[in-house]
């Protein structure tokens, strides 16, 4: 059963994650390595294929990145495993009530479709925020139980499998392969040196075959260059250089043509006119910078369409951070207008002169305002020094 097509996640992480593991072979490496031995024991995970959860409510799809899985166990009968990714920047306390409602619906749909037994459902939670997963990993830590340990029993509970990736040593992730090239990328997304990382990443692709490990790349550096906003131009260009052999450049010049033609190389460093008629004097511009030989050629029909491929992927950084910044800022405003309705002229202004890092802070925090007053007083808070615009 194929699962059901839902809307674009927002979130790079959680449209990596969904990319990544939405191939039942790429889950069963995620689930044979790291969920309880004793579960992985139990289930025939080659039968493992995915599990339509279209009728899930759009709310709590907005949580999730809505990767549910069936295997039979080796005795026959059936689990559902639900894979799903906490992608915050701190952990989230109410996930076990998100899971919960997730596991009921599952139910009641089975119910509905005429199941005469109600299948066990496994929930895991990939974590891999800045900082470690301290809450309760059940849904009694939800609850306010004192003094009613008689009654305990009587509460609902279950717990769920944390996989945090903030706590796992890199070595566990040496071999090579798509899967752990991923999980390597979402552990260290948030590495003020993700650059040490980049290309040790990258090099785990090389044992795929040619046209799979092409793949892999794009999938991996689009994830890095559209999600680590501590890369920086210099930083992604000496691992480019000295690092990365000419099979995987292969891949990294794919990833820059497709992000000029969705226009997110926005930024070189002469005006952002890649594609534009001007593109020969910004070609001309970016090759003074990069030291091209040739430098009065880059921007011409090719520069355009490759990215000004000798200039090694300069401005695809720059790009990133303003697509992105874009992005965040239009995001956040729909979803303060969802909220509050108009949102007053000080409040959009704040808005747009902050980082893309407070920008996610703030999405985080506006789940739970409840009035336009602690909205602005959240903004008040910010430091005036940090406050900025990518231009």
């Amino acid at each position: 059963m194929s699962p059901a097509v839902s809307s674009v996640p927002h979130h790079p992480h959680d449209a990596f994650f969904k990319e990544v593991f939405a191939d039942p072979a790429n889950a069963r490496q995620l689930i044979q390595r790291h969920a309880p031995p004793e579960l992985v024991a139990l289930l025939d995970l080659e039968t493992l294929e995915a599990f339509d959860t279209g009728f899930i409510d759009e709310d709590l799809r907005q949580h999730f990145a809505d990767l549910s899985f069936r295997a039979k166990l080796k005795q026959g009968s059936e689990a559902y495993i639900c894979l799903l990714l906490e992608h915050k920047s701190y952990p989230d306390k109410w996930v076990a009530l998100q899971l919960w409602r997730y596991e009921l619906q599952i139910l009641d749909n089975l119910r509905q479709q005429g199941a005469q037994h109600l299948p066990a459902i496994f929930p895991m939670v990939v974590y891999h925020g800045r900082r470690r997963w301290r809450i309760s990993k059940q849904l009694h830590g939800l609850f306010d139980l004192t003094g009613l340990q008689s009654i305990r029993q009587y509460v609902p509970n279950f717990k769920y499998h944390l996989f945090d990736l903030t706590a796992l040593d890199d070595k566990s992730l040496s071999e090579d392969g798509l899967v752990n090239a991923a999980l390597g990328a979402m552990k260290h997304i948030f590495d003020n040196k993700i650059q040490l990382q980049l290309g040790q990443i990258l090099r785990r692709l090389r044992g795929l075959p040619h046209d799979q490990m092409q793949r892999a790349v794009q999938i991996v550096l689009r994830y890095i260059m559209t999600g680590a906003t501590h890369l920086t131009r210099a930083d992604f260009e000496q691992v480019m250089n000295t690092e990365i052999d000419e099979q995987l450049q292969e891949g990294t010049m794919t990833v820059a043509q497709q992000l000029i033609l969705e226009g997110k190389q926005v930024g070189l460093a002469e005006g952002k006119q890649v594609g534009l008629a001007e593109g020969k004097q910004v070609g001309l511009a970016e090759g003074k910078q990069v030291g091209l030989a040739e430098g009065k050629q880059v921007g011409l029909a090719e520069g355009k369409q490759v990215g000004l491929i000798e200039g090694k992927q300069v401005g695809l950084i720059e790009g990133k951070q303003v697509g992105m910044q874009m992005g965040l800022i239009e995001i956040t405003q729909r979803q303060l207008r969802r909220r509050f309705g108009q949102i007053p002229v000080p409040v959009t202004a704040k808005l747009e002169h902050l980082s893309a890092s407070q920008l996610a802070d703030f999405g985080e925090a506006l789940l739970d305002f409840t009035s336009l007053a602690q909205v602005q007083a959240w903004l008040e808070t910010v430091p005036a020094s940090e406050s900025h615009r990518l231009n």
